[in-house]
């Protein structure tokens, strides 16, 4: 048994620290309306502002429902890009299935950025949003979704992504547009995973409102919360991001 943890020791101090972690919120592939498909694409860059030798990063997708995490490494030289249309399929090899991706690298002063499209294709072409990747660092406990709005042909749905290995617990509150709480409740987001509250002004007594405010108040631990502003006649789409 000594020697055992003796080993666990060693194997855990020789694992590289991470130096730098981008959070992408939610992707998805699935079922869309008459036979569609929902994609998620994703773009991965290599920002570091020094001409270096490449960076070596972790690519991992923790699906929904606690399945176990899909990685890949992808090495990305000074100013590469890679773009990969069908990112769940493609990377992860899953038909259908959604989730966080987490993007890890060890490299000090390495810059990499990340971000997704969630995306489907109709007779009239392609329509979806982009889901811009952020840094753990720039994550908050508490924060503001502003200008989402239940009227009009709208539709908001609010999402809490957790990047961290434990639960977290948050509250979710409403505001009207003069600044009037219109109500909370709390919810807990398992670990690396996200929670999604599809239409959320159902979510409470004071009906669909225009030009409305969440709040999302994170307990113990940073999270990424986002809305997604859907029409209803076109399916166009806007994502918001916590105001900074």
């Amino acid at each position: 048994m000594k020697h055992f943890r003796s080993l666990l020791l060693v194997l855990l101090s020789a694992s590289p620290a991470l130096a730098g972690e981008v959070l992408i919120p939610a992707v998805l592939r699935g079922p869309g309306a008459n036979g569609s498909v929902w994609r998620s694409e994703i773009v991965l860059s290599n920002t570091t502002t020094e001409n270096r030798f490449p960076i070596v990063s972790t690519v991992t997708l923790h699906p929904t429902g606690g399945g176990a995490p899909v990685s890949l490494e992808v090495t990305t030289g000074p100013k590469q890009t890679y773009v990969i249309h069908d990112a769940v399929l493609d990377w992860f090899d899953l038909e259908e299935g959604s989730g966080i991706v987490r993007v890890t690298w060890s490299e000090e002063d390495a810059q990499i950025s990340a971000r997704a499209r969630i995306y489907n294709v109709s007779s009239g072409g392609e329509f979806g949003q982009g889901v811009p990747g952020l840094p753990i660092g720039q994550l908050q406990l508490d924060n503001y979704l502003p200008g989402v709005s239940g009227i009009n042909g709208n539709r908001t749905n609010i999402g809490v992504s957790n990047p961290h290995d434990v639960p977290v617990q948050f509250w979710i509150e409403l505001f009207e547009t003069s600044g009037l709480s219109r109500g909370s409740f709390s919810n807990i987001v398992q670990p690396r995973s996200y929670r999604q509250f599809n239409d959320i002004f159902s979510w409470f007594q004071a009906g669909p409102l225009d030009a409305a405010m969440v709040r999302v108040q994170a307990i113990n631990k940073t999270v990424y919360p986002y809305a997604s502003i859907v029409r209803a006649d076109t399916g166009d789409a806007t994502f918001v991001t916590p105001a900074q």
